[in-house]
This record gives C-alpha cells, structure tokens and sequence, in this order.
C-alpha cells in the first residue's frame, strides 16, 4: 500500500484534523503499516510521513488541506483530507513547458523567446551556473512613431523605449518547499533584464501561499505566470514583474561570454534595432 493512500484512510476516519505524529501513530495500528514501502525503507518514518503530507497538500489539486490552530502554526499544523482523488503525476521534462511558455509570451507580451541552453556554459565547473543562465530569454520591439525613434535608438538596447528584454526561469512545480529557492534562482537570473518571470506547470494555490508570493514580489519585483498545459492561451499572470527602467550591460556582457545562446540572442537583438525587422527563425518557433 502507498503511503498517501494509507494517510487518506486515517483521515478519512478521522473526526478531527490531525498531526503529523498522530496520523504515524494511527498508521502503525494498520496491517497495511508493514507492507508500506514508504516506511519501511527510512529511519525515521514520521519523516516519510511528513514528506507525504507536504507534496499532497500543496499544488493545485492538494488532497491534504491543513489546519492552523493557535499562533504557532509550526507546533499546531494539522492535516485533513479535501479528496480521495489523488493527482497524476507526470514524470516530464523541465523544457517539456517552453512551447506552452513561447505561444503565451507572445500572445501576452508580443514577446519573441529563445531558450539558453545551460550546458553550452562555457566555464563548465563554474558551480554557480543555474544562478545565471536563465532559461528562456525574449524581445519585445517598441514600435514608435519615426519623428522619435531616430532619438531612442541613439542608446541602444539599454533604453526600454526601443526594445524589452524578458527572462523567465521554469519549474515544473511550485509550493512552499520549495518556493524560496525557486524564486530567488529567478530573482538572480533575471536581474540583467527589464521584466523577470518565474514560470511554473504546477502552483500551490493556498491562500497564505498566494499571499507570500505576493510578498515576495513586492520586494523584489519577479512576477508569476501559471501555465495552462492544455490551453496556454488560458495562462495566468499570477503577479505581473516590475519593469526595470535601465537593462544591466555589465551582466548581459558576463551573461554573453560564457554562454553562446546568450550571445546569440544579443546579437539577434542588436540587429532587430538596426535593421528594425523581426526574423522569426531567429526565436523558438511559436505553436
């Protein structure tokens, strides 16, 4: 028997939300206790426990909600059952969602992606690579009337007014395990950009979740995107990013010599300002 579905015996019977060591204790007065995998393999069993309840309660079709009682809601977390449906999960690629995130970008923001492939890193034993490489990175090209367009284009790729550069990092699932490290891997593979987008399949959707995430974004300014895998156009802005007025050279610059994508997609840009024309070819193809 899995472990989640020896949890959701125990709840389902419960009259009352329970913790983590009483729904343990429950567990080992079941038959099934010992023909659990889960909690034979470990230890410390209240761990494998603990994970459980963790990756079932968050995401959007959470089967365990929790209940705080009291202040101390590390002390008094308890856990009930919302369903019995357990969702699928699927074992796909992180680079699974960039089509769903390229026909998004660019019905939403006109923006043309191109996807940085980390491992044409140059300095490959640079330990701190999935701190810089963004995953996906895209143009938005400001269209102005002629008589002002001569003026902007006098800086460059450095003023918003002629072109925006985007950067989004992708995750296949966020919740509150994870949602730190997450957002602040975006937070630093964006800062070179005007936009920064962290970009997830899979999002917790509880309240004081959502509420943290908007914290977050107040501080540092990344927005969210929720991807819809069976419609992208029915994607969410789940908080829009702060732009960033000025772009940072000296990172792009750091960004462009150690990765050849990177460079690339300068390149690309540099000559949209000048030539004033879009090759598509140039960008991840739009579905």
């Amino acid at each position: 028997m899995k472990l989640v579905n020896l949890i959701i015996d125990i709840l389902e019977k419960s009259y009352v939300p329970l913790k983590q060591g009483e729904i343990l204790a429950l567990a080992e007065k079941y038959h099934s206790y010992k023909d659990c995998i889960e909690l034979q393999k470990v230890q410390v069993p209240l761990s494998a426990v603990a994970r459980c309840l963790t990756k079932y309660s968050g995401g959007s079709k959470p089967v365990f909600g929790i209940y705080f009682e009291g202040r101390d809601k590390k002390s008094q977390k308890r856990f009930f059952l919302k369903t019995k449906d357990i969702p699928e999960v699927k074992n796909i690629p992180e680079s699974s969602l960039h089509p769903y995130l390229v026909q998004f970008a660019h019905e939403r923001f006109n923006v043309y992606c191109k996807t940085i492939n980390a491992l044409k890193v140059l300095k490959k034993k640079d330990k701190i690579g999935k701190w810089t490489n963004p995953d996906i990175v895209g143009v938005n090209p400001v269209i102005l009337n002629p008589l002002f367009q001569k003026e902007v284009e006098k800086l460059g790729i450095v003023s918003t007014k002629v072109i925006q550069f985007y950067s989004f990092e992708l995750k296949l699932r966020i919740d509150k395990s994870n949602i730190t490290e997450c957002y602040f891997q975006a937070v630093s593979n964006s800062s070179w950009s005007n936009f920064g987008y962290l970009v997830v399949g899979d999002l917790d959707t509880d309240s004081t979740f959502l509420s943290n995430l908007m914290r977050l974004n107040h501080g540092y300014g990344v927005g969210v995107i929720k991807l819809d895998l069976d419609n992208p156009s029915k994607s969410e802005v789940i908080v829009s990013a702060r732009e960033r007025e000025i772009v940072d050279i000296n990172f792009m610059n750091f960004l462009s010599g150690i990765n050849h994508d990177f460079y690339r997609f300068v390149e690309i840009s540099s000559g949209i300002i000048a030539d004033k024309t879009i090759n598509k070819e140039d960008f991840d193809y739009i579905v």
